[in-house]
């Protein structure tokens, strides 16, 4: 992402990063002295799950409906918004699902701004040893996935993988998902553009709109038509940013709409989810494939997650901006399915047999 001069003025740069971990705060505190050095204008700001929960225990209704000022100006006027870090306290939202439902129409308002203004945005995973532990992944480990998964980023193998999933879904229109587990998935993506996430975004990247980057990287995506979806899917594992973990969710899809859902553990977490959420918050909103070599399971980060070489995910709600979709919501809930026991066909063409490429 280049940062500095644009759209005929200095760039204004927000860098939010979670200020329980030093290590975060040292390294936003280089990224925002960098942006210094090409002359961009900065707003740095320290961020914690356990005050975000705090904020929402403590603050009345009325003021939670509302638009905060400084929120809004900064959705207004920021070119570039940077996060750096991870939820120290990945379950902060239980027990809040009727307060935080109140400031759904907010968050979507907020994105609807910044998707309008074409906001280039960068999300830069950081290990955060609270993060760790909420997950159940010690800290050690924790931080040698996220920084060997950084590392391979920017590795040919990535770009290589990248490219292969993306010429085998451009143009196409049926994917079809199956797995051992009875996993049975079709949709169609026809006319939608297949996204590349390698870590860069070129000046034809920003030319689509397409304008943000997370870090690490590697993942190919693509906005499947929203009511084109129909079957039955099953996540082994699921961890949902402010409500906590589930395993054996099993969703159905009919038209592109999650008809039912069944866990084997914490369904009640999902549930307590799409009630805090408004819009198309069930709805198909992307198809994507992990590309990262370096990437391995965390317990809950999706940052990483996400990228696992031999995984694929689906996405439910909102998918408009640079996703090119039309599903409006609050939220955006990305599920990670392990392929090793699956395929993946398009057109009915196999490109992923057991995880790898075919």
């Amino acid at each position: 992402m280049r940062i500095g001069k644009g759209r005929g003025k200095r760039d204004a740069v927000r860098i939010l990063y979670n200020r329980t971990d030093p290590s975060c705060e040292k390294f936003a505190f280089k990224v925002e002295e960098e942006c210094w050095r090409v002359g961009a204008h900065t707003l740095s700001l320290g961020y914690s799950s356990r005050r975000q929960k705090l904020k929402y225990m403590l603050s009345p209704e009325e003021s939670l409906r509302e638009m905060s000022p400084f929120a809004e100006a900064i959705a207004r006027r920021a070119d570039v918004l940077i996060f750096i870090g991870e939820e120290d306290e990945p379950n902060w939202a239980r027990g809040l699902t009727e307060k935080v439902k109140l400031t759904a129409p907010v968050r979507e308002r907020l994105h609807e701004i910044t998707d309008r203004r074409r906001t280039r945005w960068a999300y830069f995973g950081w290990p955060v040893p609270r993060a760790a532990r909420a997950y159940g992944c010690p800290v050690k480990r924790f931080r040698g996935i996220f920084f060997n998964s950084i590392r391979k980023t920017f590795a040919r193998k990535l770009l290589k993988l990248c490219e292969f999933y993306r010429a085998a879904l451009a143009g196409k229109n049926e994917v079809r998902i199956v797995a051992d587990d009875g996993t049975d998935l079709v949709f169609r993506i026809k006319g939608r553009p297949v996204l590349v996430d390698d870590g860069i975004i070129s000046r034809g990247d920003l030319a689509r709109g397409d304008v943000g980057v997370n870090i690490p990287a590697g993942e190919i995506f693509v906005a499947p038509l929203e009511t084109s979806a129909d079957g039955e899917i099953l996540f082994k594992q699921v961890a949902i940013p402010g409500f906590g973990k589930l395993e054996g969710l099993k969703l159905k899809f009919k038209r592109g709409k999650v008809v039912s859902y069944e866990a084997a553990r914490g369904k009640e977490n999902f549930s307590k989810f799409l009630a805090a959420n408004t819009g198309e918050k069930d709805r198909i909103g992307e198809f994507g494939i992990g590309t990262n070599p370096g990437a391995a399971y965390t317990g809950g980060s999706i940052i990483v997650d996400e990228k696992i070489f031999g995984t694929a995910h689906i996405a439910i709600g909102n998918n408009r901006g640079a996703y090119h979709g039309k599903n409006r919501a609050s939220s955006h809930l990305d599920l990670i399915k392990d392929m090793r026991r699956g395929q993946v066909f398009v057109d009915d063409e196999l490109v992923m047999d057991r995880g790898k490429p075919t």
